[in-house]
């Protein structure tokens, strides 16, 4: 249980290091192009790898093949983004995604799927918030597969205490 708490709040360091950056790189400045019209200068990275390591052991990483950050540094869209927790046997991959640095919050869309604890899970979107609270929309079909079940429903919520909850239509089949 120790080292799954240390996940999301390690998560919302590297959402400081990627608001750090949008800060120290954002050029705040405008351009005129068209007369009563200003654009903004947006910053971006590439190839992007997060590792948190706590005494010599990698408690988790995440990966992404780019970050845009908006020309107000708010928020950065992810591309193609990994993450593996060692330590719980769990991955994580998203097609994209959306990182507010203020709120500290991901928002993952597209092809979500992850592997937890022997469970192939799959989802349209799934939002990370701080206190460590997953949740998909309430309308989002979620799959829970593994050898043996196959657990759908709409509407995922799960947290820390590894306390999952499927709100409607809920259907599982035993083989």
């Amino acid at each position: 249980m120790a080292r799954s708490r240390k996940f999301l709040p390690a998560l919302v360091l590297m959402g400081a290091a990627l608001s750090a950056f949008a800060v120290n790189h954002k050029t705040g400045e405008t351009v005129q192009t068209v007369p009563h019209k200003q654009a903004e200068y947006s910053s971006s990275l590439s190839d992007i790898k997060v590792l948190n390591i706590v005494d010599s052991r990698t408690l988790w990483s995440a990966t992404s093949k780019k970050a845009v950050f908006s020309g107000d540094g708010g928020t950065a869209s992810l591309s193609d983004v990994a993450i593996n927790i060692p330590s719980e046997n769990a991955r994580l991959t998203a097609s994209g995604g959306q990182y507010n640095l203020d709120s500290n919050t991901l928002s993952l869309a597209g092809t979500i799927k992850s592997q937890v604890q022997g469970f192939d899970v799959k989802t349209s979107s799934l939002q990370i918030v701080p206190g460590g609270k997953l949740n998909t929309g309430s309308n989002d079909v979620v799959l829970l597969q593994k050898k043996g079940v196959r657990i759908e429903g709409q509407g995922l919520e799960a947290d820390q205490k590894k306390n999952v909850r499927l709100d409607r239509h809920v259907k599982a089949i035993f083989y």
